[in-house]
């Protein structure tokens, strides 16, 4: 065989070797999988954002699940990603407790698990990655203890019966009793969105001298901030939340909402892809990330840089 010859062999084998590489290679890329409550809120939106762009630097493909708000669809979800044999899960749990046995089987499968924000429940998880929600609320109650004047009533719309609201709802009544004594909160109530809405125009007949609302999350601070504009009094009643939607936004831009206390969502989600490959390659899991509490008002919300907490416009999960 001449030596042409023998270099076109070569080559051949080479380029067969490489054609079944290819697939092998594939095949072994490390998945994470990922699930969590709605991937039409602006938060998971931004956190499953900082979870594809951190996933894809580190060479993992990402599984994602939406579960629309219903624990069912997220179980199923769960053991989906068992049946693929993911190398890490990330979850944001729709219902903590509902989801907990699904979590706890791909525990027993030895899936790491990385909690994001909203922590199922079981005590075995690999890591959890969260906001300093205390630290939200103290934020909150800074900002609407000085837009009110540091005295007078305000009412206090506690959000759900979940973990985030109630430390949100710890760190403002802190703030208040440390810092502003001249302030009461004459008023409080716990529910969902809509709620937050009715609470507010009743607080405005029955509390007539109030002077600001705290309301757990953004989408309640919206519906409150409806009925003050029904009621009139969007220019006597100041209101702060945390997290910031569209709608929160721009009633934030018009005035009508005081400040909104923000976790660095995109920051967070890239975070949890770091526990979740330290997890799978051997490397140092921290065990538990708290996010630092951040804060913008109308007069800093057209310049802020919301990189680190709001996915691009056009990002699609």
């Amino acid at each position: 065989m001449g030596k042409t010859a023998r270099y076109m062999t070569m080559a051949l084998a080479l380029a067969a070797s490489s054609a079944l590489a290819a697939p092998a290679f594939a095949e072994a890329q490390k998945t994470i999988g990922v699930t969590v409550p709605y991937f039409g809120s602006p938060f998971w939106k931004a956190g499953l954002y900082g979870v594809d762009t951190a996933a894809k630097e580190k060479g993992y493909a990402v599984i994602k699940g939406d579960a629309k708000d219903t624990a069912e669809v997220q179980i199923k979800q769960i053991r989906a990603f068992i049946d693929k044999k993911v190398s890490a899960i990330i979850i944001g749990a729709a219902d903590a407790a509902a989801v907990g046995p699904a979590v706890e089987e791909a525990i027993d499968k030895g899936i790491p698990v990385i909690a994001l924000s909203v922590p199922p429940k079981s005590d075995r998880l690999t890591s959890f990655v969260g906001a300093d929600n205390i630290g939200m609320g103290r934020l909150q109650g800074i900002c609407l203890g000085r837009a009110i004047g540091g005295k007078g009533e305000v009412g206090l719309f506690a959000g759900p019966d979940e973990i985030w609201a109630k430390l949100r709802v710890t760190g403002f009544k802190n703030t208040m009793e440390a810092d502003f004594p001249d302030i009461k909160i004459v008023a409080e109530k716990a529910g969902g969105t809509k709620d937050a809405g009715v609470a507010a125009s009743d607080w405005t007949k029955s509390h007539p001298d109030i002077h600001g609302i705290f309301t757990a999350a953004d989408t309640m601070a919206v519906e409150s901030i409806k009925s003050l504009t029904e009621a009139g009094k969007t220019d006597t009643i100041k209101v702060s939340t945390s997290n910031l939607n569209d709608d929160a936004r721009a009633a934030l831009e018009m005035g009508t909402l005081t400040c909104a206390s923000l976790q660095p969502a995109v920051s967070m989600g890239r975070d949890a892809v770091r526990e979740a490959t330290a997890a799978v390659e051997g490397g140092k899991v921290l065990g538990r990330i708290e996010a630092p509490a951040l804060l913008v008002t109308r007069e800093k919300v057209a310049s802020y840089d919301f990189s680190k907490i709001i996915a691009p416009a056009d990002y699609q999960p």
